[in-house]
């Protein structure tokens, strides 16, 4: 094991020589040194410039590059998939469809196809090199370090780009446009449901006539905690216990549980929704090195460019699924 000074040095040297990726590397060693000599005074000096090098070393535009690809879809993929999306579209009743949306099983990717293709494809350096991911704002991200880990969620990644490029974003726009969906009929199937009390109707149809009208920004910020609010509420109608407790010496409260990442892992909540849906939820709510789009609303770390079109219409195919699903008792 390297000295805890001598990683410091060798990183201060590659720092000031421009290689910032590598002082990234070098720093992060001394972190995790630090942090097993419980040395505080260097640990708070390598976490930082671990973050200082990788955002430096991403501004630099040297070390990472934006990787382009293309799939090509045969002649008779394209009519499928056309068929496909016209069998839905081209229905009058905006109900069945809606419902056709939440139901369809292609919709949620695979996660055991997801495993066996990222298991089939882990490219060589990934298991030989270091492995390390990164946030846009040079935070070492939770699950990077793990080679097999970090290849499942990029081709996670790939699976639920694939699903919304293809399809869901293809059908919601044409849905749009040839207003099927307004801000009528859309809040209307959200209120049939009977699976919202008042005030959580208000606050959703806001957030759908944000998304309607475009306004991306709003819908975001209005519909995800909503959802989580949403998906909790049918959680506790199937006994899954959504109450926890804080204690501070003698003064006890209890409080609604905040969904998370090991809640979407239980095997009560995979016998509820379904394995696949909520991987898919923790992927796109939750996981650091998915699109953890609930941390980045909840703590304001969310970039304008995630306030999209398809980011608003994922988050909506999240409800239809459940509305699709379940026709539980109201709670109020």
């Amino acid at each position: 094991m390297k000295d805890l000074n001598s990683i410091i040095d060798n990183a201060k040297k590659t720092e000031k020589s421009g290689s910032y990726f590598s002082a990234a590397i070098y720093y992060k060693e001394g972190l995790k040194n630090a942090i097993r000599k419980n040395d505080s005074k260097n640990i708070k000096y390598c976490r930082k410039k671990t973050v200082e090098m990788n955002k430096k070393s991403i501004d630099s535009g040297k070390d990472f590059q934006t990787i382009e690809s293309e799939a090509k879809l045969s002649q008779e993929e394209q009519m499928r998939l056309k068929k496909l999306i016209e069998s839905i579209v081209k229905l009058e009743d905006v109900n069945k469809i809606l419902k056709i949306i939440g139901k369809n099983p292609y919709f949620c990717p695979d996660v055991d196809e997801v495993e066996k293709q990222s298991k089939d494809s882990i490219p060589l350096f990934s298991i030989l090199g270091a492995s390390t991911t990164i946030s846009s704002n040079g935070h070492i991200l939770r699950g990077g370090s793990n080679a097999q880990y970090s290849w499942f969620a990029e081709m996670y990644r790939i699976n639920q780009g694939i699903i919304m490029s293809l399809y869901l974003n293809r059908i919601f726009y044409m849905l749009i446009k040839d207003k099927k969906i307004t801000t009528k009929s859309l809040p209307k199937y959200f209120s049939d449901s009977k699976l919202f009390n008042e005030n959580q109707l208000k606050i959703i149809t806001l957030g759908l006539k944000h998304y309607l009208k475009e306004d991306y920004i709003s819908a975001l910020h209005v519909l995800i905690p909503q959802f989580e609010a949403f998906l909790l509420s049918i959680a506790q109608q199937f006994k899954i216990e959504i109450v926890a407790h804080d204690k501070k010496g003698d003064d006890i409260s209890t409080r609604t549980i905040t969904l998370s990442e090991t809640h979407l892992d239980m095997e009560s909540f995979h016998k509820v929704f379904g394995k696949n849906y909520c991987r898919q939820v923790k992927f796109i709510l939750f996981e650091q090195i998915g699109y953890k789009l609930r941390h980045k609303i909840a703590h304001g770390d969310i970039d304008v460019r995630e306030c999209n079109f398809q980011n608003t219409s994922l988050i909506l195919y999240l409800y239809l699924y459940l509305l699709a699903r379940f026709r539980v008792k109201q709670i109020v």
